[in-house]
């Protein structure tokens, strides 16, 4: 990685915690639970009063796909994707509904290939 290069990744958000800079590359998922949304880190969560819609497409080349209606997932993070069923580095397991899974693997598979 080139210096400085770790600086397209950093964002700013008003979360409910405070204002906070946060770099997207940490952020294994984001989650919708009762009309916020959910950063979740390997240490810790920031929850913001945002659309899931609206952070997409602001996370957009960040590296960020759609799973499901209430997730946005970092796909650095992604072990493995079988049986309508994602699963995340840490173990963690969530579900692609039928509907999304083909767009789910193909987006994934993309990625992977620009590595």
């Amino acid at each position: 990685m080139k210096d400085g290069s770790n600086a397209f990744f950093l964002r700013t958000f008003p979360f409910v915690e405070g204002k906070k800079t946060i770099n997207m590359e940490d952020v294994i998922y984001i989650e919708t639970n009762r009309h916020k949304n959910i950063f979740h880190t390997k240490n810790e969560s920031y929850s913001i009063y945002r659309k899931i819609g609206e952070l997409q497409e602001e996370l957009k080349g960040l590296g960020f796909m759609r799973t499901h209606q209430s997730f946005l997932v970092n796909m650095r993070y992604v072990q493995k994707i079988s049986s309508y069923v994602l699963t995340l580095t840490t173990g963690e397991e969530l579900s692609v509904p039928k509907a999304r899974y083909q767009n789910v693997k193909q987006e994934y598979a993309a990625f992977v290939e620009g590595l």
